[in-house]
């Protein structure tokens, strides 16, 4: 794949996707700033970004803050830093029930999973729309489409249906600018991470059996579906919800 990106900025990159998406276009030599509130995992992606080779900033900030966004974005145009790419990776999940559910946990997922989605982009076109130049994907869930209940529930799925619907008001938003400023979202189906690690073989064999491909993704296979449509080949793909699930939809 191609790339003709100066910077670009990755949420949710002190692990999994994130991370992953963070090293493959480090791999291509393309330059990252990678945001996360966990200061650890970020710096150890800092570290595996440089060993490949590409250039790597790290800004700690909460995603849902919209003074820590602020600040994130201030920092860098005072450092001249010109993102001409985003991916929103950054979000959390929840297990409890609607029934369970109180209001600040309904907020928490909301706030991260889209209101700091549409933080981050809010932010992005502000120095892109003057350029009339940028590519940004957002990263939704294949809950999005048909609903949570094995992994997650009601609250993330409403919050990653929210991701899709913006992503696609967007791409009408920006239509005038012809592509110029590119904006697509991916939805992965379950991806194995650090996250799931304790649970139970019982619970992975329910998950797995959701998909037809019988597995759990890599981060990197999702990765590479996000590196496609930051790329110059995916130059024609514009307002699109990719699925990246192993056939979950199709269940």
């Amino acid at each position: 794949m191609k790339f003709t990106l100066q910077q670009v900025m990755v949420t949710g990159a002190a692990g999994g996707l994130g991370r992953a998406v963070a090293l493959g276009l480090a791999s291509h030599g393309v330059p990252t700033v990678c945001v996360d509130a966990k200061r650890d995992g970020l710096a150890e992606t800092q570290a595996e970004a440089r060993r490949l080779g590409a250039s790597c900033m790290s800004i700690v900030a909460d995603l849902a803050s919209e003074t820590s966004m602020s600040e994130t974005f201030a920092r860098l145009d005072s450092d001249a830093i010109r993102l001409d790419g985003v991916v929103t990776c950054g979000g959390i999940t929840s297990k409890t029930r609607v029934l369970d559910m109180t209001i600040d946990e309904w907020d928490r997922v909301m706030n991260v999973n889209l209101r700091g989605t549409f933080l981050c982009v809010q932010h992005a076109l502000r120095s892109m729309v003057p350029r009339r130049s940028g590519r940004i994907v957002t990263i939704a869930s294949d809950t999005a489409k048909r609903g949570a209940g094995r992994l997650s529930t009601s609250a993330y799925g409403a919050s990653k249906g929210g991701v899709v619907s913006l992503t696609r008001s967007l791409a009408r938003e920006l239509a005038s600018f012809r592509g110029a400023i590119r904006v697509n979202c991916l939805c992965p189906g379950p991806i194995w991470t650090e996250m799931h690690n304790g649970m139970t073989p019982e619970e992975r064999a329910t998950v797995e059996n959701s998909v037809l491909m019988g597995r759990f993704a890599k981060p990197e296979e999702i990765a590479a579906g996000v590196l496609f449509l930051l790329s110059d080949e995916a130059s024609f793909v514009y307002g699109e919800t990719l699925m990246v699930d192993g056939g979950v939809v199709l269940d």
